[in-house]
């Protein structure tokens, strides 16, 4: 069982986001169990901030289209 003091988010029967004592930050979503240090977590969220603001913009025909995931991860130096 988690601490419920280092449970950060959580929706009920979709995940949660916690922080466990060594620091990480976990975000855990169905079967799926994502691990962050801080700068990195802020990172991600920032990213997923500016994909929701994006997806906002469109219409509902251009969002209902099939897209290609890209993986750039490769584009950018560590």
């Amino acid at each position: 069982m988690l601490d419920p003091r280092h449970i950060l988010a959580s929706r009920p029967g979709f995940g949660c986001v916690y922080e466990c004592s060594c620091g990480m930050i976990h975000v855990s979503v169905g079967p799926v169990d994502l691990k962050f240090n801080r700068e990195s977590f802020l990172e991600a969220c920032e990213m997923l901030r500016d994909a929701v603001g994006h997806l906002e913009t469109l219409s509902p025909e251009v969002a209902s289209q099939k897209h290609v995931a890209l993986d750039d991860s490769h584009l950018h130096s560590n």
